[in-house]
């Protein structure tokens, strides 16, 4: 597992497998395929952002998205992003 993860990522996957919560916050691509063979509940910045505006935590999924992409490099597929915002009627 660790030579397909960085350190960080491996160690985020072994303290969920030490102390289980709802789900593993991961956003990189390889550490989210690890997750997913051994089984593990996943959350990325996207789903959090998308339980937020659906709970009214925030006004606006695509502000906040486009924030993260445009200031913090928060790389995103156009699709996904259209779906994202569908899915909460932005």
């Amino acid at each position: 597992m660790q030579a397909e993860l960085d350190y960080g990522e491996a160690e985020a996957i072994a303290l969920f497998l030490e102390n289980p919560v709802d789900a593993l916050l991961l956003d990189e691509k390889s550490a989210r395929q690890v997750a997913a063979r051994m089984g593990l509940p996943m959350l990325g910045t996207l789903g959090i952002l998308i339980w937020a505006k659906q709970h009214g935590v925030i006004a606006s999924l695509k502000e906040r998205l486009d924030r993260l992409i445009n200031q913090g490099g928060f790389r995103l597929g156009q699709q996904l992003y259209g779906r994202a915002l569908r899915l909460v009627g932005e």
